[in-house]
């Protein structure tokens, strides 16, 4: 029975099938496995076994020793600092036998000793000739395939390894839909274990590489090239950490200084190409013989198997992706590094155009300097995009650095095409409506509602901003607070194209996608493509080209989805944030002379004193789940916090007295109650209904934390809400997403307390709800998406039990229509999933 008839079997069988189904790869022989969601969530967590080693902190002396060290570290300390630490420890403590560090000389000598536990840096030497003049460049790199296999080796990892591609299939009611999370649930791994011999004992291991510079001194006169590795066989929570087998850094690229006199001449730019792959083959050069016969390694597990190292992801923006594929970049007749767009159809999304290969570059390459003249050869190599310099990733068996380049959603999107293009183009709209709108535009984003992990901002239209993070929520807050002011049809238009960037950007952004999340992401592309661009030439002709590479870049998007998993598998925005430990060593632990190797011994450090500190929080979690003392806890899913002193219910309806939500509130609580508790198996006290009196008390609380299953990740997340009109100087009185037995509703909240009920503390919650009529859906809001709730008047107020609250809601005020909201459905995955499943009718383009 093929896969298709086999799924169909299952999804038609009388018994109900499991909800997950897993297909191995044929070379694996494992046979299928069906499961339920929650074996397979779990089954997918990774988790560490306790180390074998019960000393891990040796050579120092004693753990205390270590700490202190690690402390010095990780809060990279100078010299002095260290010295006049140590010299306080020594003067405080009562008991220095378990402190025995002298002076920082003996600490560098113990950083020294304990080097050997992971795999240290290599120094070498490069020369490269220029010009008749050879150019000597020093590499530091960490041998890639020993750095892997202490990894592979290492059993407290070993249970994290995944070591077989997998197709996965989550049943939806009617039929099985394939979904992408990590890598190995994706095509390019099941296709690297494809290429394999077809034996049990052979397994891909899948390298994900990310490389970049960044500025060190204030002037960017000093720059770090920073290379950074993963193993992507390892779950995402352990392979984009800071625990040891997370991400690392396995080397420091040359930086070729500029010349004024030969930049931007072609062969000065092959030589910085020559400089960056010669020093690359340092790092991946003992990757080049197991990768084409494999190498038999015995595992932390104790397995033997035939491992065969590829690189799966290279994960870089624009500019290092082009040095990657040694295309010619924004100049060049076919400037993506992917596929051979012309130049100037860069703004077609539609066209599907041939792939780049490894091996077709490899080709020309080499028929170009099979050409008599250099004339001749630097014009076949110009028709191709190509520059006249040998790719390492050549070299790497199994891989094409043509199919690892991904989509990179923080330089093409946050800081790209949003923060380069359209943002742009909203403040010019913006701009020439004079300064009335532009006092506007800024008055009502600092009235947006705050929301966790949200940036807010005061004021954007006079401000520049360089992190990609806040270009991103600029983004998702615009569209709410420009709908207003931009309101001819080039605003309109406008507004248009910010919608359709943002359902791609929240759905390029879900941690689990299935195909029909896939289909409906490639389908929003091309509703960008033709909508909004043909809308602008129309309206605007020749103003805007965008025939530009981070433009065309989302044509891959979904395409790498599908190859490696979920987005957060490629992009760069983790790896970016390790250049921040990159700064702080610079600006703190070195002489601002020679820097490189000062800074590889400082990383260096860190990482041994990460593989140590993972070993002892291993050694006293595993003391940890042996305590008899310590019993397991059941949690519902809210926790309260910001509890108040309790009051009567009289108090409470003498301070409320001019607000028409709190009218005849024991009494209304009372019959709420009473209907609340039958329906939820709870009996009424003497079979009577409740009548409180005016003297007993509720406990006010002012804190919700609400625990929920994302729709868009598969995993446990929450909300975190507040009921307080002096949060942070602004009134905040958030909103929720309430279930009912027929349709869910979203509700303001306006006054939380718990109350005892029968000797049970039950949690409580006054909300506002915003299911008013709001009339037939306009043109606006059919155009821009908008999912719109009135307020009932303060008088219709409701009680609901806390637990029936789903997940928080972030909602935007019409600012010109006192009591309406627009439902913030780009917020998160979850939500705009949610809504898209609540009302399809109003999210269709």
């Amino acid at each position: 029975m093929d896969e298709a008839n086999d799924l169909r079997h299952w999804a038609e069988s009388p018994v109900p099938p499991e909800e997950i189904k897993r297909v191995y790869h044929p070379h694996s022989k494992h046979d299928p496995v069906f499961q339920s969601f929650d074996d397979y969530v779990a089954s997918n967590i990774g988790e560490r076994l306790a180390p074998i080693d019960d000393q891990p902190w040796r050579p120092f002396r004693s753990q205390l020793d270590f700490e202190v060290a690690e402390f010095c570290e990780n809060n990279m300390l100078n010299k002095d600092s260290t010295e006049s630490l140590i010299s306080l420890i020594w003067r405080c403590t009562r008991d220095p036998t378990q402190f025995t560090l002298v002076d920082q000389h003996e600490l560098d000598k113990l950083w020294d000793l304990a080097s050997h536990k992971c795999v240290p840096f290599e120094k070498g030497l490069m020369t490269i000739k220029y010009k008749d003049e050879n150019k000597e460049f020093d590499t530091y790199t960490r041998p890639l395939w020993d750095w892997v296999r202490s990894l592979v080796q290492d059993p407290g990892l070993a249970p994290c390894f995944v070591w077989d591609a997998e197709k996965v299939y989550k049943f939806n009611g009617e039929s099985y839909v394939r979904f992408y999370h990590e890598p190995w649930t994706a095509n390019a791994f099941w296709a690297a274990q494809s290429a394999l011999p077809d034996d049990p004992a052979a397994k891909p291991v899948c390298l994900s590489v990310y490389a970049d510079k960044s500025k060190l001194s204030s002037f960017g006169t000093q720059k770090a090239y920073a290379v950074i590795a993963r193993v992507a066989n390892v779950p995402i929570s352990i392979r984009n950490s800071v625990r040891f087998g997370g991400g690392q850094v396995v080397g420091h690229q040359p930086i070729v200084k500029d010349d004024p006199q030969e930049n931007g001449k072609a062969a000065f730019t092959n030589f910085k190409n020559i400089v960056w792959h010669n020093a690359f083959y340092k790092l991946l050069e003992s990757l080049v013989l197991p990768s084409k016969v494999g190498d038999w390694t015995i595992c932390g597990d104790g397995i033997t198997r035939w491992l065969w190292p590829l690189i799966l992801i290279l994960a870089a923006d624009y500019e290092e992706a082009c040095v990657m594929a040694l295309i010619r970049g924004l100049q060049g007749l076919y400037p993506c590094p992917i596929c051979f767009v012309p130049w100037n159809e860069q703004s077609d999304l539609s066209t599907e155009h041939p792939r780049r290969t490894g091996l077709e570059s490899q080709q020309i390459l080499e028929e170009a300097r099979a050409k008599r003249t250099v004339t001749e050869r630097e014009e076949l190599l110009k028709q191709n995009g190509l520059r006249d310099v040998d790719n390492v990733f050549w070299k790497i068996g199994n891989t094409d650095p043509h199919e690892a380049i991904s989509y990179d959603p923080l330089h093409a999107d946050d800081g790209g095409f949003w923060g380069d293009h359209l943002f742009a183009q909203f403040k010019a709209r913006i701009t020439e409506q004079g300064r009335a709108a532009t006092v506007k535009i800024d008055t009502q984003m600092s009235k947006f509602p705050r929301w966790r992990g949200l940036n807010h901002f005061e004021t954007i239209m006079n401000t520049s901003f360089n992190d990609g993070s806040k270009h991103e929520d600029i983004a998702k807050t615009m569209l709410f607070v420009a709908h207003n002011v931009l309101v001819d049809e080039p605003g309109l238009l406008l507004l248009q194209a910010l919608r359709s960037y943002l359902e791609i950007r929240i759905s390029l952004g879900f941690e689990v996608h299935t195909s029909e999340t896939i289909a409906a992401g490639k389908t929003e592309i091309l509703t960008l493509d033709s909508e909004y661009i043909e809308a602008c030439e129309r309206t605007n002709p020749g103003e805007k080209s965008w025939n530009f590479p981070k433009f065309h870049a989302r044509r891959h998007a979904f395409e790498d989805i599908e190859n490696k998993g979920a987005s957060r598998n490629f992009g760069t925005k983790t790896s970016e944030s390790m250049h921040g430990a990159i700064r702080k060593t610079y600006h703190r632990l070195t002489n601002f002379k020679d820097v490189t190797p000062q800074l590889v011994k400082h990383d260096h450090r860190r990482t041994v004193a990460t593989f140590i500190r993972d070993q002892l929080n291993a050694l006293e979690e595993d003391a940890d789940e042996g305590s008899e003392d310590l019993e397991p806890t059941v949690l519902s899913n809210i926790e309260v916090g910001s509890k108040l002193a309790s009051l009567s219910f009289e108090a409470i309806e003498q301070a409320m007295d001019l607000d028409p939500a709190f009218q005849r509130f024991r009494i209304r609580f009372g019959d709420f109650v009473s209907d609340f508790l039958p329906a939820y198996g709870y009996s009424l006290p003497n079979g009577k209904r409740i009548r409180f009196d005016s003297q007993e008390k509720i406990v006010p609380f002012q804190f919700l934390k609400v625990h929920y299953e994302s729709l868009s990740s598969w995993t446990s997340t929450a909300d975190y809400l507040r009921c307080n009109p002096k949060f942070h100087g602004h009134p905040r009185y958030d909103a929720v997403l309430v279930k009912t037995t027929n349709e869910p509703f979203f509700a303001q909240l306006i006054y939380m307390f718990s109350c005892t009920v029968e000797e049970r503390l039950h949690p409580f919650a006054l909300v506002l709800p915003l299911d008013a009529p709001t009339g037939r859906m306009g043109k606006k809001d059919k155009a821009l998406r908008f999912h719109r709730v009135h307020a009932k008047p303060r008088r219709n107020s409701e009680f609901i039990s806390v637990h029936s609250v789903i997940r928080g809601a972030l909602l935007a005020p019409d600012f010109d229509k006192p009591g309406e909201f627009i439902v913030v459905d780009i917020a998160d995955g979850d939500i705009s999933l949610r809504l898209k499943t609540l009302y399809p009718g109003r999210h269709i383009a």
